[in-house]
């Protein structure tokens, strides 16, 4: 079974055996590893570590292996995003180092993935792609709302052990509006209206852009936008993770028919 709220011993062991690949050597690499970790990660002093690389790579193994599941995935991105600080000169750059780990991921049943830097609860690749694809888009063409956006969407997602739904899905939804405002209306009440301003620039099949209003409840009043599936009592991991690959999808859409209609150019 797809391992989401847990972790067995071999995801375990294959994580930690990638990791000692990378310090185990003849240049004393767990020494820093073991004053990262215990500056910026566990939060320890310094000055009470081993002295020795060996007794080091003893010190951080103990530590590794006392961690939750959560914490194990933690570890693993604080090892991605500091390795290269940690060693001067590394071996493999973030987007190697992620390629790997989502190896591991794969191949030991795990749930979580690295999805444009962050380590996710969703391991479809076809959501996967859907959702770093407009992460990347966004931000290559300046879309810095939207982008922003659905980076939150995905850490809230992301977070361990208690992921924030409610706010990942506000996230997701934000994007959403965010885009279609750039390209219909800046000052539209709400996504509904910047919908009905965008459809006037570009191909926008009507019924999409009802069914998209429909299906995610939306309603305007004095105050803005008001997202009515966020008064369902019962919001979890299936619904957030729903809204940002489907919002992720429509961002990409949007993308795509502002381009054919020329506007990404203005």
């Amino acid at each position: 079974m797809l391992q989401t709220e847990g972790m067995n011993d071999p995801l375990r062991n294959s994580i930690w055996n990638f990791i000692h690949s990378l310090y185990e050597s003849q240049h004393d690499y767990w020494i820093p590893l073991a004053k990262w970790v215990a500056q910026f990660f566990r939060k320890v002093p310094v000055d009470d570590l081993p002295y020795h690389d060996y007794e080091c790579r003893k010190w951080v193994k103990a530590y590794f292996f006392s961690l939750p599941w959560y914490g194990v995935y933690d570890f693993v991105e604080f090892v991605v995003d500091n390795h290269q600080n940690i060693l001067k000169q590394p071996a493999y750059n973030r987007e190697k180092f992620e390629k790997i780990f989502n190896v591991i991921f794969e191949r030991e049943i795990s749930g979580y993935r690295f999805i444009s830097g962050v380590l996710a609860p969703i391991s479809n690749p076809a959501e996967t792609t859907e959702i770093a694809g407009a992460i990347e888009m966004t931000s290559r063409i300046g879309l810095d709302g939207a982008h922003h956006h659905l980076q939150a969407a995905l850490s809230l997602l992301a977070k361990k052990p208690e992921p924030d739904y409610r706010n990942s899905i506000k996230e997701s939804i934000s994007a959403v509006e965010s885009i279609a405002k750039v390209f219909g209306k800046e000052n539209s009440k709400g996504l509904s209206d910047a919908l009905d301003e965008l459809s006037k620039k570009t191909n926008l099949h009507g019924a999409l852009r009802a069914g998209f209003n429909n299906l995610y409840g939306y309603t305007s009043d004095e105050d803005g936008i008001r997202h009515a599936i966020l008064d369902e009592p019962n919001i979890g991991f299936d619904e957030a993770k729903y809204m940002v690959v489907s919002c992720s999808a429509f961002v990409n859409y949007l993308i795509a028919k502002a381009n054919s209609a020329g506007l990404l150019s203005k």
